[in-house]
């Protein structure tokens, strides 16, 4: 476990470092490994709008919602919390406009990430935005 934590923490590091670079934070992650014989290995995919939290760093303030500038699923979470959805029974049909922000998070993760896009080039709506 104690070789477990160590590789968790280096890799939490690179790609905080990654992500501080293109003016995100990675406040959360779910890292997966794996045996290839005797050797361990990082098995699932790196962050993603999947897999982590991954907020806009000129946009964080302590204690408040990050879903108007985040790069991952808490968006649509939200969206579905305001929709009454709380995970049981049937989920709601989305509207067209929820489906495009979601989108917009899911590609903008990658364009920030890998290709240095800025985040306000993605024009994000918040969840208010939508329901207002």
């Amino acid at each position: 476990w104690d070789f477990l934590e160590e590789i968790s923490l280096k890799l939490y590091e690179f790609y905080e470092g990654e992500a501080k670079y293109r003016g995100l934070i990675i406040p959360d992650v779910k890292l997966e490994f794996g045996y290839v014989g005797d050797e361990i290995i990082q098995i699932d995919e790196p962050p993603t709008h999947d897999s982590a939290r991954i907020w806009a760093l000129k946009y964080y303030r302590i204690g408040e919602s990050q879903e108007k500038y985040c790069l991952d699923k808490e968006f649509l979470r939200e969206c579905l919390r305001r929709m009454g959805f709380n995970g049981e029974g049937e989920p709601p049909i989305l509207s067209s406009i929820i489906i495009n922000e979601v989108r917009k998070r899911c590609i903008g993760a990658y364009e920030v990430l890998a290709k240095g896009k800025n985040i306000d080039e993605l024009n994000l709506l918040s969840v208010d935005d939508i329901f207002k």
